[in-house]
This record gives C-alpha cells, structure tokens and sequence, in this order.
C-alpha cells in the first residue's frame, strides 16, 4: 500500500527489500541453479539504485560497465552450472562435483564469474565507478554486502570440490590474487585525490 503511492523514497526502500530478498535466498538456497539465478539477481537493486537514484554524471556509464562485467563472467559460470545439470547433478553436494571430475579450466569458468564481484584488481573496474555513482546508501549496500557474496560463492565452490584439488587450486590461486590486487591497489593509490573512488 505504501509503495503505490508513487514517492521516489518508497522505490528506494523497495529496492532495498528485494536486494534482502534477493540475498537470503541466495545464501539459504542449496539448489544449483537457485544459486546462481539469486547470485545474479542481487545485483539487479544496485544496478536500479545507480541508474536512478545515482548521483554521479556518468551513472549510466557506470551502470554500463556494471552491467557487461557482470555478464560476461557469469556466462560461461552459467554454462558450467547447465552443463551439471544435463548430467544430472541439481544439488550443490560434495558428491555430485567430486564424481564430475572437475578440471582446471571448468574450475576458472565456475570462479570467474565469483571473482567479478570481489574487490580484486583487474576484474572489478566496473566497481570504483559504482561507488562514485552510487547513492550513499547503495554504495553501503555494495561494499558491506555485495561484495562478499563473490567471496561467499568462491569459498562454497570451493568446497565442493575434493580435497587434492582444493589444496592444489584454491590455496594458491587465492593467494597469488590477494597479493596480486595489495600490489597494483597499493600503487595505484598512491596516486589518487578522491577519497570514494
């Protein structure tokens, strides 16, 4: 009832809801596609908080680039997933990924499309320009919740697979990125004045 009053704040507030919404069945969800289907639409709120209620010049632009990051890493992620499906597989269980015998390249599709949403240098260029964009209260929306489901999902898949395999991919292949984003993020701050960006 409120919302059909048609006042820009109850949208805001509905967009809120919808990315809570949005974001507990993602995390309470132990259906495959469930999870990625809720995994891409939690970003659809901040992409509408952005786009309208932004307060940056290039918000679009900014909604563009959020846009095309997030889509071309969560195709081939979403191949992989409906691929697991055509063999059968419809739960996220520890058995069903470790008979599929997952190797190196069907392990990057299924992590590219995580690392787009964690902070880490080269895959989130989209990100600073949504954080100027963004209202303040998107902006808080996307670095205190957003940005960890990419992390959650990584660390889910993780998981998922067998043991000589988490040792041998997931243990390095995090720490090569952490230390590859502190060097380029370090350098890359000395050189700016906004403090948002």
């Amino acid at each position: 009832i409120i919302m059909m009053e048609g006042n820009r704040n109850n949208y805001m507030m509905m967009s809120f809801f919808f990315s809570m919404l949005f974001l507990i069945l993602f995390f309470g969800g132990d259906d495959l596609l469930n999870f990625l289907v809720f995994f891409e639409l939690s970003m659809l709120p901040i992409f509408l908080l952005i786009g309208w209620w932004g307060k940056g010049k290039e918000r679009m632009f900014s909604n563009y680039y959020f846009f095309l990051y997030t889509l071309v890493t969560s195709l081939p992620m979403f191949m992989l997933i409906l691929k697991t499906l055509t063999l059968g597989m419809e739960s996220m269980t520890l058995y069903n990924f470790y008979a599929m015998q997952i190797s190196w390249f069907m392990f990057m599709l299924l992590v590219l499309g995580f690392l787009t949403k964690l902070p880490i240098y080269g895959l989130h260029i989209w990100l600073p320009k949504a954080h100027v964009d963004a209202p303040v209260g998107g902006s808080m929306v996307l670095a205190g919740i957003l940005l960890k489901i990419g992390g959650f999902g990584m660390m889910r898949c993780f998981m998922l697979l067998g043991e000589e395999v988490k040792l041998t991919y997931s243990v390095f292949f995090i720490m090569f990125l952490g230390v590859w984003g502190l060097l380029f993020s370090g350098i890359i701050c000395l050189r700016l004045t906004d403090f948002k960006v």
